[in-house]
């Protein structure tokens, strides 16, 4: 009992910064049925999470060494020092287990995190331009949860944000901050959000769904 309680102080602290913290059990929201993992690798932006101080975050998917698993790639590049050529860049690699009777609903394990697995959900995507995914731990009492919205360009339509975010009893839409993909030190990302449409306010191009039709 001594090392849950050690282990759960631990944990809290360790997450103060990156997700919402409750006593209780993780919300299970539903994985997408007929769910292709070969489709949903590669390279994603994170426009949306729990963290309102991220920036620059993406996430690329590829398929793991062992049989079965997948690998969970995150960066985050940001700044002046990446548009001159030196390195500003944080990485580190998650593995992800899909379920056997849907691969829509996994487990992933970050190499720093003493408490083990998280749950990892993909709810919604359409695979080439926006997915919804839920994560959430389980330590004695408490949960330790993390919605995120990704793309696959830097900027996304916010009808594509609002499809993507989680409707479920015990995540709150207010939970979701905008992850800033501006100024990144990526080749034409410099202008930010107005080059492809906004991130969370108010559209400017003349489809929502298509945000280069107005480019």
């Amino acid at each position: 009992m001594k090392t849950v309680v050690v282990l759960v102080v631990w944990w809290l602290g360790a997450a103060a910064r990156a997700h919402e913290l409750f006593l209780g059990t993780c919300p299970k929201p539903a994985p997408m049925k007929d769910f292709d993992m070969e489709k949903f690798e590669g390279l994603w932006y994170v426009v949306e999470t729990f963290d309102d101080r991220e920036e620059c975050l993406t996430w690329t998917i590829t398929r793991g060494p062992e049989n079965g698993t997948w690998h969970l790639r995150e960066a985050e590049t940001k700044g002046v020092l990446s548009t001159v050529g030196l390195s500003n860049t944080g990485a580190t690699t998650a593995t992800l287990r899909p379920s056997s009777d849907n691969p829509a609903k996994m487990r992933v394990r970050w190499p720093l995190n003493l408490a083990g697995s998280y749950d990892f959900t993909v709810y919604s995507t359409d695979y080439q331009r926006f997915a919804g995914v839920f994560m959430c731990q389980q330590v004695a009492f408490f949960q330790r949860q993390n919605g995120v919205v990704l793309s696959r360009t830097p900027h996304l339509w916010v009808k594509l944000q609002q499809t993507a975010r989680l409707s479920l009893k015990g995540v709150k839409m207010e939970y979701y901050q905008p992850v800033k993909q501006a100024h990144c030190g990526r080749p034409g990302d410099a202008a930010g959000p107005t080059d492809h449409g906004p991130l969370a306010t108010t559209n400017t191009g003349p489809d929502e769904d298509n945000p280069d039709s107005g480019a």
